[in-house]
């Protein structure tokens, strides 16, 4: 099937690009985006989803008659289904347009007027070209959970985590986990558990591996630099639950070795190595003798030391005893919202001064009193809490995809924009915005692998 090219019509280079799907409407619209001073874009009739989905990549915003989009019109299906999967502003809206924002956990962000249309697809726009310009990296995402479902890095289906869904929403980096549920702590069981995991970090390679024309493993900033300027995306390694470690410290200059990142130290239950946030004997206890151990293995072989999921002893025993930053690598704020997975203003402070840094999810149960939903409001809100109490260089972002997290409005790496979008309209600078999408993030990774690169 032929590609269905789009017709630019006259407008200033610099203005929003506005997608107008061939109807009985376009004449008039397209005189309406013109006179609003925005950029034109007729699209041709197509049933040729893939050539729309491209195409929207240009697309700051479209211009859709009300009811246009009907069950019966194939076309006007794939092209609201574009701008969907990409979050362009758009107006008009449907019956049916309505249902595949539900069935998206969208928002029904239909704009009332072209005047509202341009103003917010300049920020768009601002936004996607920031994005474009900067490591954009989330931090925590559990697709290799999904492995046993079919899903990988090149399916894009109900996965939150994909190279597709990572384009459309202009994300470059992420980190991917190998995660596993606590087990007993006997040597046979440890020795699985870290058979477990170095298995799971094999599938994450090969995973890696088998879409490398698209992405590539990265172990530092400069690695991700490299594949974002050769058109790749970057994918870094990280550990859930430090069970994974065995009982065997080798094993921690192993991972190192390996490209692993990050350790989150434990998951919903004491382990080994510490006391859990969750389902612990006792809170106020911290790291255990072999957990001393582990810290100050982690910090020698320039590990990341995350106490997301840690007891708040444990994350006061690795504030004092850890050499490197810390970081909490999925977490939120407890004064937004009390709960044990998220952290108190008096922890957000502590992680500053240590110059480390907490990185904000998106999951429904830690976020508000409802727990059956989460929103990107209700992330913003945790975030820009983070920002107030712990300063702009020690926040960063980790929705915690394929792993529980998700929510109305950021519910895929798709949606990554939207964050983006939403603090320039509340006016933080590009500058800031490229600390918390990344440089905060690799600054911090930076101090811990200083230390094993002189070894």
């Amino acid at each position: 099937m032929e590609k269905a090219d789009a017709q630019t019509l006259p407008g200033h280079r610099t203005a929003p690009v506005i997608a107008i799907p061939q109807c009985r409407n376009s004449a008039v619209l397209v005189r309406s985006v013109q006179i609003a001073g925005a950029c034109a874009v007729i699209v041709p009739e197509t049933k040729d989803g893939a050539a729309l989905r491209e195409m929207a990549a240009a697309w700051d915003g479209a211009a859709i008659p009300d009811g246009w989009v009907k069950e019966t019109s194939a076309f006007s299906v794939l092209f609201y289904k574009a701008v969907a999967d990409r979050n362009i502003p758009h107006t008009g809206t449907s019956v049916l347009s309505r249902e595949m924002n539900r069935g998206l956990m969208r928002y029904d962000g239909a704009l009332p007027g072209i005047e509202e249309l341009i103003q917010k697809a300049a920020t768009y726009k601002r936004a996607k070209l920031l994005m474009d310009s900067i490591l954009a990296i989330d931090a925590h995402g559990d697709l290799p959970c999904c492995y046993e479902d079919g899903y990988e890095l090149g399916v894009r289906q109900r996965n939150q985590v994909s190279l597709q869904k990572m384009d459309e929403g202009h994300l470059s980096s992420r980190v991917l986990i190998s995660y596993q549920h606590q087990g007993a702590l006997d040597d046979e069981s440890s020795a699985k558990a870290f058979a477990y995991c170095d298995d799971m970090i094999d599938q994450i390679l090969a995973d890696i591996d088998k879409n490398k024309a698209w992405c590539g493993l990265a172990k530092t900033r400069e690695d991700a630099i490299r594949l974002k300027a050769v058109g790749k995306k970057a994918f870094f390694l990280g550990i859930e639950n430090g069970y994974g470690i065995g009982n065997d410290l080798r094993n921690v200059e192993h991972y190192a070795r390996r490209g692993v990142v990050y350790i989150t130290l434990s998951h919903m239950y004491d382990n080994a190595i510490c006391h859990s946030s969750t389902h612990s004997a006792d809170t106020t206890l911290g790291l255990t003798p072999f957990g001393r151990e582990v810290v100050r293995e982690m910090n020698r072989c320039g590990i990341l030391i995350d106490v997301s999921h840690t007891s708040s002893g444990t994350f006061w025993d690795c504030i004092e005893l850890s050499s490197a930053p810390i970081i909490c690598s999925h977490s939120g704020a407890k004064a937004v919202f009390k709960h044990d997975r998220n952290i108190t203003d008096d922890q957000l402070r502590a992680l500053a001064a240590k110059d480390g840094l907490v990185m904000v999810y998106i999951v429904p149960d830690y976020m508000n009193t409802q727990k059956a939903d989460a929103t990107l409001d209700d992330f913003m809100e945790h975030l820009q809490h983070c920002i107030k109490v712990a300063g702009i260089d020690h926040v960063g972002i980790s929705c915690d995809f394929d792993g529980g997290g998700g929510g109305w409005g950021l519910n895929g790496d798709n949606d990554a924009i939207n964050i983006t979008v939403r603090l320039l309209e509340a006016g933080f600078s590009d500058e800031d915005i490229a600390k918390i999408w990344s440089g905060n993030f690799f600054r911090v990774l930076k101090k811990a692998q200083d230390i094993f690169s002189n070894i």
